[in-house]
């Protein structure tokens, strides 16, 4: 005995939840994104001197291939001295990324249930 089956349905229905699961990781990776990002802004602690360092804060993903990058950045010229001079008494992006790593890591272990 044999039998026939279709695997064109089976291939389409594969490629439709690799085009979900990618949409849905894009738009969690972009909202934990902008929380590094709020959280960030919120939580720096020199004293603004202009408010440029503070605002220009950015966070959000990127996509290279298959990979997506959840990232946060400081956008000024001195960023990189805030960040990692003064014993980096300033520092703020790398404390906000370890601080909210393990709550993003959970959602996408969630999502990818």
């Amino acid at each position: 005995m044999g039998f026939k089956m279709d695997t064109r349905s089976i291939l389409e229905g594969l490629v439709k939840f690799e085009l979900k699961s990618r949409a849905a990781m894009g738009l969690y990776a972009d909202t934990a994104g902008k929380k590094l990002e709020a959280e960030a802004k919120k939580s720096a602690t020199w004293i603004n001197r202009t408010g440029m360092a503070r605002k220009t804060i950015k966070g959000g993903k990127q996509w290279e291939g298959d990979k997506c990058h959840v990232y946060v950045c400081g956008n000024e010229e001195h960023s990189p001295y805030l960040e990692l001079c003064n014993d980096k008494k300033y520092a703020i992006l790398k404390p906000t990324v370890d601080k909210l790593s393990p709550e993003i890591l959970r959602g996408l272990n969630n999502l990818l249930r």
